[in-house]
């Protein structure tokens, strides 16, 4: 069987009549190099089966042109489209990521962030950690870590952060659930994330703006999984007092809480109404779809690529800049509502 070998740069630039220098910069599309040379050379490469030496250009820079990637659910669709969008902006930038998983664990992603933070060029994290530990990030910032909060936030950070208007995510589906007529609405309550603590606070704005006094017996603690949802909900049920109508930290912990009030025979969209947060994937392909509040996790993504490969490369002075993405409503039957809009 007949062996494949790869060319050089060395070889392109000898058929060529070139430089390896010009050969280098054409493939790393240098505005230097004019168009013509740069088609000569990625077509010589091409017909010549050249690969890029990924050790040699780290070598040749001083970077790994890696991007580590920490999230705390591999399995939570939402996180796959973030890394989706992070993939996208990293492959045309010629980096590559490396992915960890926090799994909504401190200690987990402390772990994740020293291990991947000396082999990498910077960090995109989705931190579980709550704001009173997160003295170690400020450490490593301090040290000169480029590092890109995404999803969720730690105020006092001095680094770029990508995430929703998490308040109107709040506001948003419980306003819905009262415009549907309900007046005693739960919440069920995600964990020490700035997500859920903003979504808390958007849900007792919208109370609030509507004059419903905000009541702590249907502030549930729950937390962002499935398995969270369910036990929080089938806890609830059989504590009984069980309100209308309940407004989710986010789709897993709705999903969950659906689980549960299916086993317990109530239909939902009539014997009580859910809203979740996310819009992951699945979200309308349940037996009941669910009404949720969505944004673009793959610009999430994006942004925060873009984001750090400016940090990394120094074109910009990024440290305090946020983007956050818009929430909008999307109504299905969990709501007790028709259509989608």
């Amino acid at each position: 069987m007949a062996t494949v070998t790869s060319a050089t740069l060395a070889d392109i630039a000898r058929e060529l009549g070139i430089s390896k220098m010009t050969v280098s910069r054409a493939i790393n599309n240098n505005p230097l190099v004019k168009a013509e040379t740069r088609e000569q050379v990625l077509e010589v490469s091409r017909r010549l089966n050249y690969r890029p030496n990924h050790f040699a250009r780290a070598l040749a820079t001083n970077r790994s042109y890696l991007i580590g990637v920490i999230v705390p659910d591999l399995m939570h669709s939402y996180f796959a489209e973030i890394l989706h969008g992070i993939g996208e902006v990293a492959r045309a930038a010629k980096f590559q990521i490396v992915i960890g998983n926090s799994e909504e664990n401190v200690a987990r992603e402390m772990s994740e962030v020293e291990a991947l933070r000396s082999r990498t060029d910077g960090l995109i994290i989705a931190p579980c950690v709550p704001q009173a530990k997160s003295g170690p990030y400020k450490r490593m910032l301090e040290e000169g870590a480029n590092i890109v909060l995404i999803d969720r936030t730690l105020e006092g950070l001095d680094c770029p952060m990508v995430s929703t208007d998490d308040v109107n995510v709040g506001m948003l589906a419980t306003e819905h659930l009262i415009g549907l007529g309900h007046r005693r609405i739960g919440h069920l309550r995600g964990t020490t994330t700035s997500t859920s603590k903003r979504r808390l606070d958007g849900y007792k704005q919208a109370l609030s703006k509507n004059g419903i006094p905000a009541d702590k017996s249907l502030i549930r603690d729950c937390g962002l999984m499935e398995s969270d949802g369910y036990r929080a909900m089938k806890d609830w049920l059989a504590q009984g007092d069980v309100p209308t109508a309940i407004f989710a930290v986010n789709d897993p912990a709705a999903i969950g809480a659906m689980q549960a009030m299916e086993e317990a025979g109530l239909t939902i969209g009539e014997d009580i109404a859910i809203v979740g947060g996310g819009n992951i994937h699945y979200g309308d392909m349940l037996r009941v779809p669910l009404t949720t509040i969505s944004w673009s996790r793959k610009e999430m993504g994006q942004a925060a690529a873009r984001l750090l490969i400016e940090h990394i490369e120094e074109k910009s002075e990024i440290a305090d800049q946020k983007v956050i993405l818009s929430p909008s409503l999307i109504v299905r039957k969990s709501c007790g509502a028709n259509g989608t809009h």
